[in-house]
């Protein structure tokens, strides 16, 4: 059970988009979508071969209020890490959301 004392850590929501650059072309921006308080963890980490060599992969787990504007794909900023969101779970509810988050790759 999350308590909302928990949700100690402000973050940004960010969702890239296209847009015309009235060439026939398009360039990505970035805008927020919201910036709630939220709790960060690190629970798990797994370990993988990327370009031959072992590497650890990090997931991390956003716990927030409920809100339907986050979608898969989007940018949790955290201070100066990155994270992409990979699968969205909600309690029963709908009180609280769960982000599964990797770290963007750039």
């Amino acid at each position: 059970m999350t308590y909302i004392g928990e949700l100690r850590d402000k973050i940004s929501i960010i969702r890239k988009m296209k847009t015309s650059d009235g060439m026939g072309g398009w360039g990505v921006t970035e805008s927020v979508i919201i910036s709630p308080w939220a709790k960060v963890e690190a629970p798990k980490s797994k370990t993988g071969i990327i370009a031959q060599k072992d590497t650890e992969i990090r997931t991390h787990q956003v716990t927030m209020r409920y809100n339907d504007a986050v979608k898969i794909g989007d940018i949790v900023k955290f201070y100066d890490t990155r994270l992409v969101v990979k699968a969205i779970r909600h309690d029963g509810k709908r009180r609280w959301m769960y982000l599964d988050c990797e770290p963007e790759v750039v």
